[in-house]
């Protein structure tokens, strides 16, 4: 921007030298050409004095001729004259010379028409015209010397400002090569180095946020970036560490159920409840492996809905009907109207989602306790709330829990789990152009909303 308005400044004060420049040479112009018509005026005259001196002494016609040949060139270049100039005295000596002029002009002509007695002396103002051109030439080359002195000082000005000119804009090129090394190439070169030496699960020092805020942005945008990388290894790490722990049990226990059925000396109850330890731990395994299969769907955009036509309070019911048995210590609360609520699903996948929340409910209050479950109505469908009396979840982590294979701090040591259940909830409800958020507070449980608008077209079954 500096360099812009020092040049538009220089553009501008060359721009006025020249016009300056030219005016003088217009004028230098005008002055020589007020002096060349002088000049030739005064010959005419000279000329035309000569013929009628000649004319006096010998009569011949042809010097009367020249005489009004010589009269006509004056005449000429009196009109030329007037169209030079170049300034009021000059206006002035011309206004007396064109007097004198016609003065003589007329003084030759009664001379012509009542001759003097040979001897007599005359007297002729063609001496005054002479002066006048005189003092009309020395007026000009006086005009166009100080035009001339103008002029080159205007060219030392203007030589002057163009030096400046280049100084500063080779200095201004300078300070913007310097400030483009600062505020843009070590910036480039430092994000390059982020770049290059970023290995995922090593050391790395962060991009610094410096130079021009387009680079602020992305060096910024690359530390972000490479948070979330390490937070997402992180997870992995952890979530490969709880697939760990959460399939140690139910094999450990399927080894153990298999070991007795071998020894074939279990008597036939502890069989029947071998049999339904079995089931339970396989239904457990069987949920992971959904729970991974539906992540891998959703993050490859290949989650299909299957819509139909349900009642939202019936789903409802078969869910907590299926999570009584699951504890003694829970007590299930259902609150849901009395008329249907009816609602355009996907019934699977809204049981899976329903499932995991009681599923969550029941296992996140060890202590035991009521898990209330309401269906209540909202501005545009229905909103499914289910509220716990357990762990609760911290307040920084109320968003975090629903990302892939993060789990609260403050229970992923003490409670299994892999963290994909709320993941997969939230966007199956996403797919249903529903949502699901927490309320919760530390130590006095959690509420979860599975929010589902009533729509009767198919919503975009592709999650977001």
């Amino acid at each position: 921007m500096l360099l812009g308005l020092v040049t538009l400044v220089t553009a501008g004060a060359l721009i006025a030298v020249t016009t300056w420049m030219k005016r003088d040479s217009v004028h230098l112009w005008q002055a020589s050409e007020s002096v060349r018509v002088a000049a030739e005026l005064e010959i005419a005259l000279l000329l035309h004095g000569r013929e009628r001196r000649l004319l006096d002494v010998t009569g011949a016609p042809e010097h009367a001729r020249a005489m009004k040949e010589a009269e006509l060139q004056a005449r000429y270049w009196l009109e030329q004259a007037r169209g030079h100039v170049g300034g009021a005295r000059e206006s002035e000596l011309l206004e007396e010379l064109q007097r004198e002029v016609e003065a003589y002009f007329t003084w030759v002509q009664t001379q012509m028409d009542e001759p003097s007695p040979r001897g007599t002396s005359k007297t002729e103002p063609l001496q005054v015209i002479v002066a006048l051109t005189k003092d009309l030439v020395d007026l000009n080359v006086t005009d166009a010397r100080n035009r001339l002195d103008e002029a080159q000082a205007w060219n030392q000005r203007a030589n002057s400002l163009g030096l400046v000119a280049v100084l500063v804009l080779l200095s201004g090129v300078g300070g913007v090569l310097w400030a483009e090394r600062r505020f843009v190439y070590r910036p480039v070169a430092a994000i390059q180095r982020a770049l290059v030496s970023f290995r995922l699960g090593t050391s790395w020092t962060p991009a610094p946020e410096m130079g021009a805020a387009e680079l602020r942005d992305i060096a910024r945008a690359f530390n972000d970036m490479v948070t979330r990388l390490e937070r997402q290894r992180e997870a992995q790490v952890s979530f490969l560490a709880g697939v760990a722990h959460d399939l140690r049990n139910p094999l450990q226990a399927l080894k153990l159920a298999a070991s007795g059925a071998e020894s074939g000396r279990i008597p036939p109850e502890r069989a029947s409840q071998r049999l339904a330890m079995v089931e339970r731990q396989v239904e457990r395994l069987g949920r992971m492996v959904d729970d991974l299969l539906d992540t891998t769907r959703i993050e490859a955009g290949q989650l299909k809905l299957h819509l139909g036509e349900h009642d939202l309070s019936e789903l409802v019911r078969e869910a907590v009907e299926l999570h009584r048995p699951v504890s003694s210590r829970h007590t299930l609360e259902l609150q849901v109207p009395e008329e249907p609520t009816p609602l355009c699903c996907d019934a699977t996948r809204l049981s899976q989602v329903l499932n995991n929340l009681l599923s969550n409910a029941i296992k996140y209050s060890p202590e035991g306790g009521p898990v209330r479950i309401r269906i209540m109505s909202t501005e545009d469908g229905y909103c499914v709330a289910v509220t716990d009396s357990g762990v609760g979840i911290p307040p920084s982590e109320k968003e975090s829990i629903f990302e892939p294979f993060r789990r609260s701090t403050s229970t992923r040591d003490t409670i299994p789990g892999v963290g994909l259940g709320l993941a997969v909830a939230r966007k199956i409800l996403a797919a249903h152009g529903g949502s699901l958020n927490v309320e919760s507070e530390p130590g006095r449980g959690s509420t979860f909303y599975a929010k589902l608008p009533v729509t009767r077209g198919a919503p975009d079954p592709t999650p977001s």
